[in-house]
């Protein structure tokens, strides 16, 4: 994301240059860059193509006239994007490129060619070379061409998926200023005028499920002036990479630059309906949006209806049928807080990644909702002449509840291995939006909306450390060791399972630690879901191994190996609590095996087959081998929800793990095509 260093500078009052303020922002955890040192470019100036034509002896080239400001230039060009009109780089004769490349005066199939319009990689700024780099409309042919690129001073930034707050100007100036201890400013907006009548007389609002769409916003502001954008507001946007369209979309879209809420506008005439209605795809529906593509809806998408007709896909594009053109006189404001899952599923159903969508789905701030309303509906009154009716529709049937989070003392000098200083936790929290309360132990802290981050209290550990500054860390090269007790290597134990269980003849699988809800459903705890799962298959966390290899056993079997020995090792989650201290993380170890152990040879008349025996004798031969030596099997009375038939392992009368013939319920409810099969699973610790 582009980050232009004069916005910047209207929330908070940077120091230093751009190399500066992009290391600043790197040690926040911000991965920053700034413009490529152009101190080599003295001679290239800013052209303009007056003309451009087909070249008469080559079919890949054009003769442009370009203007530096004094003169008309014949220039040959083989880019294939060069256009009449444009504002270029231009490298007249005598000019020195990176890699002491010289330009001069040359002849090319018979064209005379004064200079050199150049690409992004011969002005040593990208390794964009396709075509040559085209300028803003506002640069002034025979400026200087370092000067005017200078003046963009923009920093790029690669802002992680946990970081959503800092989708936006302001939220990278809150980071600055924190760091840094400068004031931080707020964009500012003054409702002036307005419409007696009541916007909830025009409009109501309906939320089918506050789950997908926890807040929405509108409003409606009449008599706008649709027209071209005001220079300062053109520039701003193409200062960071955004083409202008008109003042309204414009005012749109400086918003969520600025803040980092997504707004969007209707066409208020076009709705046809005095109702937004929020709601799931159904089937066979579909919408053009505003790229002018059909797309297929399905459930896995919100849309913003007019009660019938979707008008927009909810957080990611809106309808053509709604958009504003140069005829809208009146506008309705959507500003709205969705929820971040339904949002990414439905970019992902869709194959579509939008300026919105990337800000929704890592969760924008409820809060912010409101403010940017405001803001968008004071721009509108400033630069479209537009009247606010009077009255916000603020749909919020599910409040988004604020968080409690302790932190302790202890536990931030322990973590980061110094203490630091009570008055700096406090302010640095408190300059990041948290409210906070002294206790005994330390503080207890509630995150702003705008940091859904936030969560336990490492994350807040992590904040007042990145802002103290990692390269002020005090260095500790003293350690205490104790060694009292004999230390056992779970690597090692795992490697001998391994070892003993491949020369039994099983094979180790892999599977993922995600599972849908329908996999995790065969026991009474509650399963551990994931807040943004990548899909509906991917949605909970495992509770047993046996699922997973019970699908990669299907999966053979269906492709011709009927006789199976797998095992596998790794964590399940057990919930027995709230929070994350609720739940439970075991390290386990599992096999199944189906069909026979051993086919019929010339070594042994008789095949034999893989049944309750055989794991029988697997548990018990490893237990043996890896010493254990009090070990019992023990039917139980009552079935398991995984096992038809189940007995228990023990090791000094301790219960270790389970094994049996898997219930046949469980095959059919996973839809598996295997008859008989047989389980263990074995708790490591």
């Amino acid at each position: 994301m582009k980050i232009s260093i004069q916005w910047l500078n209207e929330f908070v009052q940077t120091k230093g240059s751009s190399d500066d303020i992009s290391d600043i922002l790197t040690m926040l955890g911000l991965e920053a860059e700034s413009l490529p040192d152009l101190s080599d470019l003295d001679d290239i100036v800013i052209g303009e193509v007056r003309d451009c034509s087909r070249h008469p002896n080559a079919d890949r080239l054009n003769i442009c006239k370009v203007f530096d400001g004094k003169d008309e230039l014949p220039i040959v060009c083989g880019a294939p994007n060069v256009k009449k009109g444009q504002k270029i780089a231009l490298a007249p004769v005598g000019a020195i490129l990176p890699g002491d490349f010289k330009i001069s005066k040359a002849k090319i199939r018979g064209e005379i060619s004064q200079g050199m319009i150049c690409s992004e990689k011969e002005l040593g700024i990208s390794q964009e070379h396709e075509g040559i780099m085209v300028l803003e409309d506002r640069a002034r042919p025979g400026d200087s061409f370092q000067e005017f690129f200078n003046e963009k001073n923009t920093i790029e930034l690669d802002i992680t998926p946990n970081r959503a707050d800092c989708f936006s100007h302001l939220g990278v100036a809150r980071d600055y200023s924190v760091k840094m201890k400068e004031e931080l400013n707020f964009p500012s907006y003054s409702i002036r005028s307005f419409n007696n009548n009541k916007a909830s007389e025009h409009l109501t609002i309906n939320i089918e499920d506050p789950n997908d769409c926890p807040r929405y916003i509108a409003g409606i502001v009449d008599n706008v002036n649709v027209k071209n954008s005001p220079k300062w507001l053109r520039e701003k946007l193409e200062s960071v990479g955004h083409r202008s369209i008109n003042n309204i979309v414009d005012i749109s879209n400086l918003v969520m630059l600025e803040m980092g809420q997504p707004t969007h506008m209707f066409d208020a005439e076009k709705i046809d309906s005095k109702e937004i209605l929020i709601r799931r795809g159904l089937k066979n529906e579909s919408i053009v949006t505003l790229d002018g593509i059909k797309r297929s809806i399905s459930s896995d998408e919100l849309l913003i209806t007019n009660g019938k007709n979707p008008i927009a896909v909810a957080g990611i594009m809106g309808g053509l049928a709604s958009s504003v053109t140069d005829q809208t006189t009146r506008v309705i404001i959507e500003s709205a807080y969705f929820e971040p899952t339904i949002i990414r599923k439905g970019a992902k159903s869709l194959n579509m990644s939008t300026d919105a969508s990337k800000r929704f789905e890592r969760g924008a701030d409820p809060n912010g909702a409101e403010i940017a309303f405001w803001r968008i509906v004071s721009l509108l009154e400033e630069l479209a002449d537009g009247t606010w009716i009077e009255g916000l529709i603020d749909a919020y049937p599910k409040k988004i509840p604020s968080i409690e989070i302790k932190l302790r003392k202890t536990k931030l000098d322990k973590v980061s291995g110094f203490s630091i200083d009570n008055d700096f936790v406090i302010n640095t929290l408190k300059s990041l939006g948290c409210i906070i309360k002294e206790n005994d132990k330390g503080w207890l802290c509630q995150p702003p909306s705008w940091r859904p981050d936030l969560v336990r209290e490492i994350d807040l550990i992590e904040e007042i450390i990145r802002v103290y500054g990692y390269d002020n860390v005090i260095s500790n090269y003293s350690s205490n060791i104790s060694i009292k007790n004999s230390v056992v290597d779970s690597l090692s134990i795992v490697d001998t399972i391994n070892n003993i269980l491949n020369g039994f003849g099983f094979y180790q699988v892999f599977n993922n630690t995600l599972q849908s809800e329908k996999n995790v459903s065969f026991f009474e705890s509650e399963p551990v879901s994931i807040m943004n799962p990548l899909s509906d298959k991917m949605s909970h966390l495992r509770k047993s191994l046996i699922e997973g290899l019970l699908f990669t056993a299907d999966f053979n079997l269906k492709n011709g190996q009927k006789n199976m020995m797998l095992f596998e090792h790794g964590n399940i989650f057990r919930k027995n609590g709230e929070g994350l201290d609720g739940i439970n993380e075991i390290h386990l170890i599992s096999g199944v095996v189906c069909g026979n152990m051993y086919d019929s040879s010339i070594h042994l008349n008789k095949s034999i087959k893989n049944d309750l025996f055989s794991v029988k004798g697997t548990i018990n031969t490893l237990l043996r081998r890896m010493n254990f030596k009090d070990v019992s099997l023990k039917s139980v009375d009552k079935s398991e929800s995984q096992f038809d038939k189940a007995f228990i392992v023990e090791v000094n009368n301790k219960n270790i793990g389970r094994y049996g013939k898997i219930s046949s319920s469980m095959i059919k409810k996973l839809d598996l095509d295997i008859r008989e099969i047989y389980g263990f699973e074995i708790n490591l610790k």
